[in-house]
């Protein structure tokens, strides 16, 4: 596991509160894992030509309406 240490002006800290940054950095990091899975997601689709497979195009329209796997992608701050 890496270790960052990021400096925020206490000005910042006491406008927008410890608990505020944290949470925005969670969710920053959280997308950021999740876009870079889906580009290489994309890359496999782009490469496989799926669009006209008709069991692709149902598990994929069944895979957006039940997301259950965005509750297992927790990210903590280590302050």
């Amino acid at each position: 596991m890496s270790e960052f240490i990021i400096k925020i002006e206490d000005e910042i800290v006491q406008i927008l509160g410890k608990q505020t940054i944290e949470q925005y950095l969670q969710l920053f990091i959280t997308q950021t894992i999740l876009k870079a899975a889906a580009s290489d997601i994309l890359k496999d689709y782009e490469k496989d030509n799926l669009t006209g497979d008709k069991n692709w195009i149902t598990a994929k329209k069944s895979a957006f309406i039940n997301d259950r796997y965005s509750q297992y992608i927790k990210v903590y701050a280590n302050v």
